[in-house]
């Protein structure tokens, strides 16, 4: 469970960001569905075309510093079409659990790279980017997944999970659970679903059940609202900020039963009101 007032706190937020600075920056992950679904043939005869034009207004999502799972799964594809056709249609069947699915494409891919791979040390297929092929190919139903995005949500809104480093699986369902419980307080807000549909356009996918907003609002909490917070403590209590003590002022204190009380057996000091 989150707690309901910092959700409440960072939705306030949310909305009154989101035309002016949100929307601006993160529309194309709207467009991004639209042209993925106007593309999307898995029964394409050219596979690696197919894959190529789908994924063309994915930006940052699948590539950044360091990091190039698009380039990646394009040149398998170009020379194992069938191999990675095979990949996308096990990822796609939903009567299968969704981290094992995951896992088998995880696993396909270092298959790929041993094969196929001329040298290159990294097949760049994790579970970020294989929740990206899953929330394209799915915008009702999943989200992307970022472990030091989601553990920043999870610790802003109080939720009762602590997502930990290498525990795949348990982070994927529990991920999976956070973000549906967020996904319905968002449908719960009349004012910002307003605010998301008056800024929608002919090029965004409609998000009919918000998972691409919430997915939005997750990244939003993880950069925007916790630098906002961190911002406003900084101006409540500087950082440079000092009572100039000098050492004797610190003993005559300390030694003032007025101030401090005395616990010797803890060896601890505690400040009177």
């Amino acid at each position: 469970m989150i707690d309901e007032s910092r959700m409440k706190d960072a939705l306030a937020h949310y909305k009154q960001d989101f035309i002016n600075e949100q929307w601006p920056n993160e529309k194309y992950k709207w467009e991004a569905v639209k042209h993925f679904k106007d593309n999307w043939d898995i029964n394409a005869p050219d596979f690696a075309d197919m894959l190529t034009r789908s994924l063309a207004k994915t930006s940052n999502l699948l590539a950044s510093v360091n990091n190039y799972p698009s380039n990646m799964i394009q040149d398998f594809a170009r020379v194992a079409p069938e191999e990675v056709r095979g990949m996308f249609m096990e990822l796609f069947d939903e009567s299968k659990d969704v981290y094992e699915r995951i896992d088998q494409f995880k696993t396909a891919a270092s298959s790929l790279l041993k094969n196929y791979g001329n040298g290159a040390k990294q097949h760049y297929q994790r579970e970020n980017t294989i929740t990206v092929y899953l929330w394209l190919r799915f915008p009702d139903k999943y989200y992307i997944y970022k472990f030091s995005e989601i553990k920043e949500v999870a610790v802003e809104l109080g939720y009762d999970y602590h997502f930990k480093q290498g525990a795949y699986a348990d982070n994927i369902r529990n991920f999976l659970k956070l973000y549906d419980e967020i996904c319905l307080r968002l449908h719960e807000d009349e004012e910002l679903v307003n605010i998301f549909k008056s800024q929608l356009t002919d090029t965004c996918y409609p998000d009919p059940e918000l998972r691409t907003l919430t997915g939005d609002f997750g990244f939003y909490i993880s950069r925007n609202y916790s630098e906002q917070k961190k911002q406003a403590d900084d101006e409540w209590f500087p950082s440079d900020y000092s009572p100039k003590f000098s050492i004797d002022d610190w003993v005559v204190l300390l030694k003032d039963e007025s101030v401090f009380i005395s616990q010797p057996s803890h060896r601890t000091m505690f400040l009177t009101e």
